[in-house]
């Protein structure tokens, strides 16, 4: 029996067409932190935090056909990586200026996610970080005295290194221009967020790029626009008009800021662990 049109792209849009092996989410791990010149000892606490990317399923099922068949490019891209099991891309990231707690004091780690330390007296939980002028905090923070505290801390979901120093931390689905919400059954539903979302919000009504300067030169931005973040001009190809094509979020500007810890704070309302 011959199935229809419409169940066969059904059925293609749900199975994964990935074929390329990928490296395991250990091995990506190791590696990556194996891609930073830290300035304190070995020793010291480290600390790398990820997101995920929420895609469409044909966003997904193009992902997985540009990384199959070039699969050295996507290899060369060192912040992200591809579960073609769980179906999710992650971006990582030094937790740039990060807050934790140690004997009731908070203790913030440097530009590149480093403490001092060689063992925090606590759980290592990541509570925030400071105010500064490019990052102000978002609807999901809770922002007192300075601070920018998230709704939940991020606990530690993975320890590499021979003292368990270098910590890896889940922060959840990235915002967009579309957030997302969970319905009844628990699927992701995406709604608008009205005043130009998390990105414009974190950087006290400006994005990422023009914040930090970043203008990887593969879409022509409006010339005096402040609110356009884009997010959508990175790898396999750029998309200049579509800004929720997320399948080109690998080293497009925001991907770029991302890759370099200035918006971890920019997180959903529950933290997603990892499995």
């Amino acid at each position: 029996m011959k199935l229809p049109t419409s169940i066969l792209l059904l059925l293609s849009l749900l199975t994964p067409v990935l074929t390329t092996p990928t490296p395991s989410l250990h091995d990506f791990e190791q590696s990556y932190l194996n891609t930073f010149s830290y300035s304190l000892p070995n020793i010291t606490i480290k600390l790398i935090g990820y997101k995920k990317i929420i895609m469409s399923p044909t966003e997904l099922s193009d992902l997985e056909h540009a990384i199959a068949t070039r699969p050295s490019e996507w290899a060369s891209i060192t912040s992200a990586h591809y579960d073609p099991v769980e179906r999710a891309m992650r971006v990582y990231f030094p937790v740039q200026r990060a807050l934790v707690r140690h004997k009731g004091e908070l203790v913030e780690a440097s530009d590149l996610g480093e403490l001092e330390h060689e063992r925090i007296e606590g759980d290592c939980a990541v509570v925030g970080r400071y105010q500064t002028e490019e990052v102000r905090g978002v609807r999901n923070n809770r922002v007192e005295g300075g601070l920018i505290w998230l709704r939940e801390e991020s606990q530690v979901v993975r320890r590499y290194g021979e003292g368990g120093n270098l910590h890896v931390y889940d922060f959840g689905w990235r915002h967009g221009m579309h957030s997302h919400e969970h319905g009844e059954d628990g699927a992701l539903v995406r709604r608008k967020d009205g005043d130009g979302g998390s990105c414009f919000q974190n950087h006290g009504g400006r994005v990422c790029s023009i914040v930090y300067g970043i203008n990887e030169g593969r879409c022509t931005r409006p010339k005096g626009t402040i609110k356009e973040c884009i997010d959508y001009n990175g790898w396999p190809f750029k998309n200049c008009k579509n800004h929720s094509d997320k399948k080109a979020f690998p080293m497009s500007d925001c991907f770029v800021a991302v890759a370099r810890g200035h918006c971890w704070n920019e997180v959903e309302d529950a933290l997603h662990g990892d499995k």
